[in-house]
This record gives structure tokens, sequence and C-alpha cells, in this order.
């Protein structure tokens, strides 16, 4: 039994092989096919590695955690048993129900087993390549990147999301690994982004796009150095789980990082949007796809009430007059219906007459659902951490603003910030694009939440190790959240009356749709 919970790390490639572009990954099937077998020949090693880039997308952009995630931050809004957001959205704040058997033991073991399937895959390429299997065509390099990629993504999201996790790359032995907080497993990440970084400086390779269907692509190396860029100045920012740990941030490295990211304007390549097309099968968002569905999820009123604040911060139980505000993106990005979704009797305050419709196209019920150009990480995202740098550097203060103003302005036609606002105003502006702007895209909400101070007391700030893991491995089941419990851990995880079990089986094969769980 204890080593069918390592078995993970050295499937990856059997798992992808075997689930395809199904983001169901089962990476812990005994009878996928051995890895020798997997990654015979170069071409076998170029279609893993392609694959995981897929299998990371998928994961990064999943129902579990993200759609629990906006919610408990005060940022999406829904009662619906579905993928955590009940339970996880109760006022006052419950602790995370860690059971391997309860109605929300998705919301862990999702992310949990799509990363390291991912991360499994990711090491299997790198290990044959160490081993001298060659891509065809003198593009062993090529894909080889790809590979170091996910590798990096999937060790970021695993020190993003959870207290502590295994940091396993292709250099890890056979022996059982150790978990490592989640500082060093970010710490990991970087080195990885770091070595990618470095591998592609000079390199001019080009990928098929319809093997990375990026809306500017094709995706070149230098694209992909953009995105790493972008990536690593990620990972060192939404590490941090408090406001203490957010100043503690290497911010210059972050700038620097940020200066050759995706919109930067240093390194080689033009800027863009990390914006994949969806395909309604193989690539897809189901943070947009749910996200932007006005019958599955609304926008918090705390949202609302930030772009317009004579609207309540908080749903009351009466429909609010529609709000009016000076910035644009109230029109364009957001629907007020004047009625709201789901049982009252579970908490008005988890209702709301609005919804995002930004993305709008890509949502459940639109005509091209799951297509289209549907956003990961915009110019945007790179933009705000950028100017968070140069202001948490004392850095350049009119470059901040202008950097701010690339949404504040070009999208919400509000007065240009200036560098006479000052550090402290800048920083909230920077807060409310990010509040705006972001939203239903890279699924960041949590993270700015936990690192600004800006949710409810109580509020999970990470997810524990899956209790299913931990039973594996024969240690303390532990969990997070819940007033007057924050930050700490809670042995014996409490069960709540098995509302929603095997309630979260609506899956790919399923046509992506889930029935509401009432």
């Amino acid at each position: 039994m204890r080593n069918r919970s390592t078995i993970r790390f050295v499937l990856g490639t059997a798992a992808l092989l075997t689930a395809g572009a199904c983001a169901d990954l089962d990476v812990t099937n005994p009878n996928n096919p051995d890895i020798k077998r997997a990654l015979a020949s170069g071409e076998d090693v170029k279609n893993i590695a392609i694959s995981t880039v897929n299998s990371w997308y998928l994961a990064a952009t999943y129902l579990e955690p993200y759609m629990m995630l906006s919610v408990t931050a005060d940022a999406g809004a829904a009662n619906f048993g579905n993928f955590g957001m009940r339970f996880n959205n109760l006022e006052p704040r419950a602790p995370y129900v860690n059971n391997s058997a309860g109605g929300d033991r998705a919301v862990t073991e999702s992310p949990w087993n799509f990363n390291y399937g991912t991360l499994g895959a990711a090491n299997d390429v790198l290990i044959a390549i160490a081993n001298g299997v060659e891509v065809p065509g003198g593009t062993t390099d090529k894909y080889k990147a790809l590979a170091q990629f996910t590798q990096a993504a999937s060790l970021a999201n695993i020190a993003i999301l959870f207290d502590k996790g295994f940091v396993v790359d292709e250099t890890t032995t056979g022996a059982t690994p150790e978990f490592k907080p989640y500082t060093e497993v970010s710490t990991a990440a970087m080195a990885k982004w770091d070595a990618l970084i470095s591998a592609l400086n000079g390199k001019s390779e080009t990928y098929d796009v319809a093997d990375i269907p990026i809306a500017a692509g094709p995706l070149t190396s230098a694209m992909l150095a953009r995105a790493a860029n972008t990536m690593a100045a990620r990972t060192m920012v939404y590490t941090a789980r408090t406001p203490a740990e957010n100043a503690a941030v290497n911010w210059a490295k972050v700038v620097s990082y940020a200066e050759k990211g995706l919109s930067g304007t240093s390194g080689a390549g033009a800027p863009y949007d990390f914006t994949v097309v969806g395909d309604n099968n193989n690539w897809y968002s189901y943070i947009a796809f749910y996200g932007d569905e006005p019958t599955w999820l609304r926008v918090d009123m705390r949202v609302i009430n930030l772009m317009d604040p004579s609207s309540p911060a908080k749903f009351t139980g009466t429909i609010p007059p529609a709000a009016t505000s000076a910035d644009a993106r109230l029109d364009s990005d957001f629907q007020f219906h004047g009625a709201v979704i789901g049982d009252p009797a579970r908490g008005i305050y988890m209702q709301s007459p609005y919804s995002h419709k930004r993305y709008r196209f890509h949502a459940r019920t639109s005509p091209s659902s799951a297509t289209g150009p549907v956003p990961y990480v915009l110019q945007a995202e790179n933009d705000l951490l950028w100017a968070e740098g140069l202001i948490r550097t004392n850095g350049n203060l009119a470059t901040a603003a202008s950097l701010i103003n690339k949404t504040r302005v070009g999208r919400g036609n509000l007065p240009p910030a200036t560098a006479a606002d000052g550090a402290a105003t800048l920083l909230n502006h920077i807060v409310y694009e990010r509040s705006i702007d972001l939203l239903n895209s890279s699924g960041v909400e949590l993270m700015d939440g936990r690192r600004y101070d800006k949710i409810q007391a109580g509020t999970i700030r990470h997810l524990p190790v899956p209790a299913k893991e931990l039973e594996i491995l024969r240690l303390p089941i532990y969990t997070f959240g819940g007033v007057g419990l924050p930050d700490k851990m809670v042995a014996d995880a409490i069960v709540h009356a098995a509302r929603n079990i095997d309630g979260i089986k609506s899956r790919v094969g399923a046509g992506r749709s889930a029935q509401i769980q009432r």
C-alpha cells in the first residue's frame, strides 16, 4: 500500500498515454504500460512532452480547486454543493473537510493527482532524454523545453496550492520522497524556471499550433521564454500566504522576470497574452466554462462594491438597484440579472444578482461553449506583478503607474494613475485592477486574497495533502480553515453528513456538464 502513493511519480507517462487528453487522469493505474515501453523512441518522447502541456493546462484551469477558491475568496458567489463551493463558503468559515470519502475530497485530490501526474510524465521525458533517447530531426532540445516547462509549472502549482508536497524530478531515486514545506517546493520550482529560461536563450524553435494552440501562435522559443519568465514571477509572488510573506518576496527579482515576461520590454519576441484556443475537446478552461456561466457562478457583491461603493458589499436578500460606475468594465465584463440563483436557506450571502460575462462565449450554455481564445495568463497579470514589484522596491513610480493604466485606463476608462498618487495609492490601484481585470482567468483570487489579507477570518489559506494520500502513507489526517483556527493544523478533520458523497462525478467523459447539487 505504501508504494501506491509514490507510484504516481514513475507512472506519469503511462497515465498520460492511457488517458489521452482527458482531464480525469488515473495516475495510479497499475495496468498502464511501463515507462520504458512508453518512451522507447524519440517520437514517443516528443508526443509525451506535448501531452504534458495539455495536461498541465487542464489541471491549471480545472474545476477543483479553482471554483472553491473563487467563492471562498469572495470573488465568485454560489451555494451549490458542487466542486467544494458550498461548505467552503459558509459564514463563519468552517474547516475544510479533508476526508477520503467526503463529498469535497476532489478539492484536494484533483490538483494533487493531476499536477503530480503531469510532473511524473515530464520527469519521464527528461529521464529518457538523459538516457540518450533523441527526438528525430535534431529537435530533442525543442521538446525537452516543453517537459522542463511543465515540470516547473507542476511544482509551482503544488507550492502555491498546498501546505507541503514532494519535490521530485528526473534525478530523484526510487526511495520514497519526503514531504517538503511549500516554501521549499517553491524554491525547487524556481530553480526549474531558471534552468528553462537559460536553456531557451538564443533558441529559435517553433511548435505546431495544432499541438499547442496558443492564440498568438504558433508558439516559439521566444514566446515560451516570455511565458516562463511570467510564470517564475507568479511562482514567487503567489507562494506568499500572508502580507508578511508578501512583503518578504524578492520583488527586485520579480521585476527582473516581469520585464522579460508576457508584456515585458526586454527579451526576444513580441509581448502576447497566454491565451489558448479552446476546441471543446482537448483544450478548454473550466474556470471560464463555469465561472462565466450565470446559472452556476455569480460574482460576489464584494467585487461589485469595489466598482460602485453605493452597492452593498454583501447580498442582503433584497435585489439592489443596478450598480453604476465610472469603470467601463462594469458594463463590458459584468451582467446585472435582477435575480439570484440558489437556495436562500443556505445563506443569502452566497447569492448575487451579478455574473461575469467577459468570457461568456466559453461558458457552459454558450453556443460556442469551451471554444475560442480563452485566457490563462494575460499580459495584464504580468504588468500588475511588474508594477507591484517596482512600488515595493522603491522603483520608478511613473513606470508603475503606466503599467497600471494599461487596464485602468485602457479597459476601465478611469482617470490615469500617476507617480504623484504615491506608493500606497498605487498599490490600492493594483489590488483593484487585479480584482476586476484578472477575474476568471488564471484562478488567482485566493492567492491575492491571502497575501493582501482581503479574505474573511478562518478562510483556508492553502490546501492540506489529500486524506487519501495520507491514509496510504499512514500519516495523520489534518486540515486548515475555520474561525478560531486560521493557519492552524486540525487533527482528525470533522466529517459533514456525507452530503455530496460521490457527487462530483461528471467530468470530461460526461460532456463537462455537472448536475447542480441542491
